[in-house]
Parts: C-alpha cells; sequence; structure tokens
C-alpha cells in the first residue's frame, strides 16, 4: 500500500532528525546512510525516496540543528534586557558540551574540521548559520548601543565556535573547562570594553 504525502513526509522529518543528531555527534564522514536508517528504524533502500544525495541529507539536517538551536535561544532570552540575553546565550553556548544530556548542539563547532572540505550545498547551510548567529549576538549588542556591533558579534562568534571546537578534544575535562572559561571570560571582557567605550565616547560629546 502506497503511503500517504503526510507519511512520507513524517518520515523525511524522522531521517533528518536522527542524521542530524548522528552527525553531530559522530562526524560526517564517520556516518553512513546505512546507520541512519537503520537508527531511525527503516531500510537502506529507502533513502533515495527522500533524497538525493548524502550531502542534501547532510545540508538539510545541519540546517534543522541550527533551526533548533535559535529557537532555543529565542525561547530562553524572550523578554529579557539585551546585556543578560547576551549573556545566557553565550554561556548555553559555551558550556552544552558540558550537560549530562546534550540536547542541542552546532554544527559549526561539531563538524568545523569537515565543514572546510564539505559540498557546497553543505557550506552554504554553514555560512547561513553562521551568519545567523552574527545576527542574535548583533542585535543584543545595538540593544546594548554598542557601536560597532557587528565587529563584536563575529569576534563573540569566533571565539565561542573556536573554544568549543578546542574543549572538544581535550583529553581531560579539566583542560576543556579551562578553555571554555576563558573564552568565557574574554568574551565578557570584549562585551563590557565595547559598551564602555561607547558611553565614554557619549560622555565626552
Amino acid at each position: 500500500m502506497r503511503k500517504s504525502k503526510a507519511d512520507t513526509a513524517d518520515t523525511r522529518k524522522r531521517i533528518i532528525a536522527v542524521a542530524s543528531n548522528i552527525f553531530l555527534r559522530q562526524g560526517l564522514a564517520a556516518t553512513g546512510i546505512a546507520d541512519i536508517m537503520v537508527a531511525a528504524g527503516l531500510t537502506q533502500g529507502g533513502f533515495y525516496r527522500h533524497f538525493e544525495s548524502k550531502e542534501q541529507l547532510i545540508a538539510e539536517a545541519n540546517e534543522a540543528a541550527f533551526s533548533e538551536l535559535f529557537a532555543m535561544f529565542d525561547a530562553a532570552t524572550a523578554g529579557m534586557p539585551p546585556r543578560e540575553a547576551l549573556e545566557l546565550i553565550v554561556k548555553r553556548y559555551l558550556y552544552q558540551l558540558q550537560a549530562e544530556k546534550v540536547v542541542y548542539m552546532c554544527p559549526l563547532a561539531n563538524l568545523s574540521s569537515e565543514l572546510r572540505h564539505a559540498d557546497p550545498q553543505v557550506k552554504a547551510v554553514a555560512e547561513d548559520g553562521y551568519a545567523r548567529m552574527v545576527k542574535l549576538f548583533a542585535s543584543h549588542l545595538l540593544r546594548m548601543d554598542v557601536a560597532d556591533y557587528v565587529g563584536v558579534a563575529e569576534a563573540i562568534v569566533a571565539i565561542g565556535v573556536g573554544a568549543v571546537t578546542l574543549a572538544r578534544m581535550a583529553l581531560e575535562p579539566a583542560a576543556a573547562n579551562a578553555i571554555l572559561a576563558n573564552a568565557h571570560n574574554t568574551i565578557n571582557f570584549l562585551v563590557q570594553n565595547a559598551a564602555t567605550s561607547k558611553a565614554l565616547l557619549k560622555t565626552a560629546h
């Protein structure tokens, strides 16, 4: 019996959700189509009824991961003053790997070493995710009246992604914690100085 369009759409969503989780935890090259289909409770032969290639699935799985990450940030910071919202986002991003059960993961940090060699459609999703991350921080910095809000936002993203990437490579939990704590302190220093510099300029005029 042929599946309905709704059933087909639900199956496709399930494959994407499973793939997103496995790719982010195990890596792109180490994860095969068969691994994903088995984890989704499906046969490998059904893969090409939903996707043209593994690269298409990677792109859509990463896009889903970014969407979940940003939806979580938006929900967690709704109604917060910009400085508090920015601090909460930084904390959640940096210390997500320290949670007992990691739910939200960022493709930029978890797959950084593989994304540089990825298919163009996969890179495009990663670039869009980076742009959305910068825009998120920039929006809060703008509300804080930071002059170079885009530049500071780009620096925050670079520090955060780099720190999480390095922390994942650390052999000892103490080393990982030190990397994340130093990144957190650096971001706080950067934001504080940017906000103070703007305030001093206003006072001078």
